[in-house]
């Protein structure tokens, strides 16, 4: 997903866009990085660099240096796609100015809703991950088909359904991939989950279940998506003997929120903690980074 842009010219500040900020580095100090590198490219050329969970993609034109902060682990193509969108949106409106001193003294706010209408059209993936008889297609179906209501028999999902969801994430859209949690299919997992930027990781807050997560679905993740950031669903809670929130975090090494899928009730809950998970506004853990007991 797409969390910045900055739009530099002789050092200074055009325009800046930031929808999810990073705080695990100092901005300024990556963008005075990424930006002198910008500046030695040809025109229109992309190129990127990476930084910890975080990629930096840029563009010189016009003497302007264009960069687009992303998740490491979304798709590099799309966001080259957009790169060169937003670019020459911002070229069909400023080019002239860029042309004189008259940059100098230019409002370059408006060009705010045409880049994140771009950013809305590329879907943030959403992989949610777990057994079989967890709660997967309950949580996806909780989230994009409330009128229908989450079902409430146990349908194997056979290698993966998907699912776009549109509420409260302006400008995102999330892309949400259900994955089929039998063990002859964890392994296929890798064809479906590339380039997913946010991890949910179901259980049914039982033992067993986070046993079966730790030695089967953590490989495949780990290895796939080191860089994706992750939160556990301590589904299930209302059945007799379900580990606590709390367990479940301790035990699988990642903040774990508990939740009743199959209750309609929880659908507002549901949605705050994948907005949460976007915007980086709750606990998570990064993938790769998950240390279990």
């Amino acid at each position: 997903m797409i969390r910045e842009i900055h739009v530099f010219k002789d050092g200074e500040t055009l325009f800046e866009d930031v929808i999810v900020p990073n705080k695990d580095l100092d901005t300024k100090a990556v963008m005075m990085l990424v930006s002198s590198s910008c500046k030695k490219l040809q025109e229109w050329k992309i190129d990127s660099m990476e930084i910890e969970r975080f990629r930096y993609v840029y563009m010189n034109s016009h003497d302007t240096q264009f960069i687009i902060t992303m998740d490491r682990q979304a798709s590099l193509m799309k966001v080259h796609e957009a790169m060169t969108s937003a670019v020459s949106k911002f070229m069909t409106a400023f080019e002239s100015v860029l042309e004189t001193d008259e940059w100098k003294s230019t409002d370059f706010s408006p060009f705010k809703d045409g880049f994140r209408r771009i950013v809305s059209r590329i879907p943030v993936k959403v992989c949610l991950a777990g057994h079989g008889g967890t709660g997967k297609t309950t949580l996806l179906e909780l989230a994009t088909m409330p009128s229908q209501g989450p079902p409430q028999e146990y349908v194997p999902t056979f290698f993966g359904d998907k699912a776009l969801l549109k509420a409260d994430f302006d400008p995102y859209v999330f892309s949400m991939f259900d994955l089929g949690g039998q063990d002859r299919f964890v392994q296929e997992w890798g064809k479906i989950i590339r380039a997913g930027s946010l991890v949910v990781i179901v259980t049914d807050s039982t033992t067993e279940n986070l046993a079966w997560t730790k030695r089967v679905a953590y490989p495949v993740l780990k290895n796939e998506l080191p860089y994706a950031r992750a939160i556990a669903i301590a589904n299930k809670q209302d059945l007799p003997g379900a580990l606590s929130p709390q367990e479940v975090s301790r035990k699988l090494g990642v903040p774990a929120y508990g939740m009743q899928a199959n209750k309609m009730d929880f659908r507002d809950r549901w949605l705050k903690l994948l907005r949460g998970l976007a915007f980086e506004t709750l606990d998570f853990a990064v993938v790769g980074e998950i240390e279990v007991e």
